[in-house]
C-alpha cells in the first residue's frame, strides 16, 4: 500500500532538516514524498536537498514542487493534485515524526479497512518537556460523527495526525480556504463526510512544534479569528446546503464564525451574510460545542441587535 506524504515548505530553515530526516527514516517503505516549495525565501529547499543526499534509497520517491507563495491551503492542494498513494497524510515542515509513524497508521488501515486512521501526538515547547495529547473518540466510527467530534473538540482537526484514503478528497468539488487559520477544520469537515470508518490508534506518533516568534498580541488574535470566520463563512456560501458536509456541521461552522465576528467586533463582516445573522439570532443553544453556551448567547444577542439596524 502506497502512502503519499504532503509537506508544504515555507520559511522553515531551522526545522526542515529534522522534519525531512524523520520522514526519510520511516520504517514503511512504499511512500511518495511530495514537498511543495511555496515560494520559500530562505534555504529550506536547499537544506532539504542536502538531506536527500544522505538517503539515496529514498531519492526516487521524492518530488519537490515549486510555486509562487500562495499560502498553506493552496500548497496542500498542489501536493494533493500530484498524490498517487492509496492513502494521504500531511506533515508540517517545522514538525517531526516517530520512525513508525507511517507504518503504524498504514498497518491499521490495512488491518481494518478504515477510511481514516488517526493517532495521538506530542506537543513540543522548545526546551520544556513535551506534552502528550490524547485524542478522543466519536460517537461511532462513521465519518459524519467524526466531523461532529471535531467541531466539539473531542478530536482535533489537525490534518497531520490523520491518514486518509485518497478517494475522500474530491478535488473537483472541494472548497479550498484562502487563509491559513483553522483551514484544517474546513478541509476535514469535507473529506470525512464520505468516510465509512475511522479508527483511533492510541499512540503518540507526531511531534507538533509550538513556536511563537513573539507574544500573541491582541491585533494578531483579531486578525486570526476574522480569518477563521471568513474561511467558514465562505465555505458555507460555497457548498450546497441540502446535501454534503453542511448537513452535518452547518450549525457548528456558523456558530464559530459568528462568535469570532462578535468577539472581535467584526459586525460588518457578519452583516455581509444576513442569512447567517438570521440563523444565529434564532439558534437554540448547541450543547457540548467548542463555542460555550455563554458565548453562543452573546452571539445570538449581537445578531438580534444587528437585525434592528
Amino acid at each position: 500500500m502506497k502512502v503519499s506524504v504532503i509537506v508544504p515548505v515555507y520559511n522553515v530553515e531551522p526545522f526542515i532538516r529534522q522534519c525531512a530526516e524523520s520522514l526519510f527514516s520511516q520504517t514503511w517503505q512504499d511512500i511518495q514524498f511530495i514537498f511543495v516549495d511555496d515560494g520559500s525565501p530562505d534555504r529550506s529547499v536547499e537544506i532539504l536537498e542536502e538531506v536527500m543526499e544522505s538517503f539515496p534509497e529514498r531519492k526516487g520517491q521524492v518530488t519537490i514542487l515549486h510555486q509562487e507563495n500562495a499560502g498553506l491551503p493552496q500548497a496542500r492542494m498542489t501536493g494533493l493534485r500530484k498524490a498517487e498513494g492509496d492513502y494521504i497524510i500531511h506533515v508540517d515542515s517545522d514538525d517531526w515524526v516517530e520512525p513508525d509513524y507511517i507504518e503504524t497508521l498504514a498497518s491499521e488501515a490495512l488491518k481494518t479497512g478504515a477510511d481514516m486512521v488517526y493517532c495521538d501526538f506530542y506537543k513540543e515547547y522548545g526546551n520544556k518537556p513535551a506534552k502528550i495529547y490524547l485524542e478522543g473518540d466519536p460517537a461511532s466510527p462513521d465519518g459524519k460523527d467524526a466531523i461532529s467530534a471535531m467541531h466539539n473538540s473531542v478530536i482535533r482537526a489537525y490534518m497531520w495526525n490523520k491518514l486518509e484514503r485518497r478517494s475522500l478528497y474530491d478535488l473537483d468539488n472541494l472548497f479550498v480556504p484562502v487563509r491559513a487559520y483553522h483551514e484544517d477544520l474546513v478541509f476535514q469537515s469535507q473529506t470525512l463526510f464520505n468516510a465509512q470508518s475511522c479508527v483511533h490508534v492510541r499512540k503518540p506518533l507526531y511531534h507538533y512544534r509550538r513556536r511563537r516568534s513573539g507574544a500573541l498580541t491582541g491585533g494578531k488574535v483579531i486578525r486570526n479569528r476574522r480569518a477563521s470566520a471568513l474561511n467558514m463563512l465562505e465555505m458555507y456560501k460555497a457548498l450546497p446546503k441540502d446535501s454534503g458536509p453542511l448537513t452535518v456541521c452547518a450549525a457548528d461552522i456558523l456558530m464559530r464564525a459568528g462568535w469570532y465576528c462578535c468577539a472581535t467586533l467584526g459586525f460588518k463582516l457578519l452583516a455581509s451574510c444576513p442569512e447567517v445573522v438570521e440563523f444565529l439570532a434564532e439558534k437554540k443553544d448547541i450543547p457540548h460545542n467548542r463555542v460555550t453556551v455563554g458565548k453562543q448567547r452573546y452571539t445570538k444577542l449581537c445578531c438580534r441587535l444587528m437585525r434592528l439596524f
